[in-house]
């Protein structure tokens, strides 16, 4: 509390604690080196809201004060000091996400509306080979703006806690097929090979298709999108006891072992990785959440300069429906 002239005349330990004055009570409130730089952000009539970013030993704290004058007291203020860096944080995070989001959504769309420009003035007297190229383009398109909505929905679901698989006799070669299918435009711009083999124990899963192929789906896009041109992806699938073990190796740049373990937590990218390639962080995060929702457990093999592996089970259908097929 401050008197009429703005001297501090009461103060409870925890103002102490946070605005570090050699001296408080009797000290100039306006003239703590804490709210030095420190902008408004509110203004009411009888009360002001400020906040100020210093930096601490154990990193940067962003406050908020709040000064609101009393109406019984001629000229005395109470000033409310809160540490809000938690939710400056989430703040920053929010927008820093949606930056990204429409960063993300503005390549494929852009590459979208150019391609269909093209196609409504020419179409009809485009060489075959370039109508071709741009439906290539198109499909393309399309299926990066259909895996990042499909990313982004599974991510609130997950959040929000109705995140739901139903797992069922799954013929695995087709979820990978169904997977490859939406990558290949990808890959063949990048002019990579993708290499299948699927072991005949290993051929029928319990397991969601539609999500068992999202997986494999964010793992091909990550394998290409973090390989070199030309460079050759590898996919294998074999039954591992009760278990289908699949593997899908790259010969992208490796990640560091210390960066490992944060690989599945959302929106994190490896510094490696995050100034070569775009992505929100998401895709390892789905995959997590869906082969763990299935029963699995999903793990990464890395070394900088090495590549990178990516492994995760499914469990094996048993014999007797192994003779329901393809699903």
């Amino acid at each position: 509390m401050t008197d009429a002239s703005g001297v501090v005349i009461s103060a409870n330990p925890a103002a102490v604690t946070m605005l570090e004055p050699d001296v408080l009570v009797g000290a100039i409130f306006e003239e703590l080196p804490t709210l030095r730089g420190a902008s408004v952000v509110e203004t009411t009539d009888h009360e002001v809201v400020r906040r100020t970013r210093l930096m601490r030993s154990g990193g940067p704290v962003v406050m908020e004060i709040v000064s609101a004058v009393l109406a019984a007291h001629d000229g005395q203020h109470v000033h409310a000091v809160r540490d809000v860096t938690a939710q400056a944080e989430l703040v920053r995070l929010k927008e820093d996400f949606m930056l990204q989001v429409a960063h993300e959504l503005r390549t494929p769309i852009a590459a979208l509306s150019a391609s269909l420009d093209l196609v409504l003035q020419d179409a009809l007297t485009m060489p075959r080979d370039q109508l071709a190229v741009m439906v290539r383009t198109l499909s393309r398109s399309a299926m990066r703006l259909e895996t990042l909505v499909e990313n982004l929905l599974d991510a609130g679901s997950i959040e929000a806690g109705t995140f739901q698989v139903r797992p069922l006799p799954t013929f695995l070669g087709r979820a990978t097929q169904a997977a490859l299918a939406l990558v290949q435009t990808v890959i063949d711009l990048k002019q990579q090979t993708v290499n299948v083999t699927v072991a005949r124990t290993a051929e029928t899963v319990v397991a969601d298709p539609r999500l068992t192929a999202q997986v494999l789906t964010n793992l091909l896009l990550n394998a290409s999108r973090y390989s070199p041109e030309g460079a050759g992806i590898e996919v294998t699938a074999v039954a591992d006891g009760g278990y289908v073990r699949v593997t899908a190796k790259d010969d992208g740049p490796g990640i560091p072992l210390d960066e490992q373990l944060r690989l599945f937590e959302h929106f994190f990218r490896s510094r490696e990785v995050r100034d070569q390639a775009g992505g929100l962080g998401l895709g390892l995060t789905i995959c997590h959440a869906i082969v763990h929702a299935q029963g699995g457990e999903i793990g990464i093999t890395s070394e900088p300069g090495r590549g990178t592996s990516v492994h995760f089970t499914i469990p094996k259908a048993r014999e007797r429906t192994a003779e329901v097929g393809p699903t």
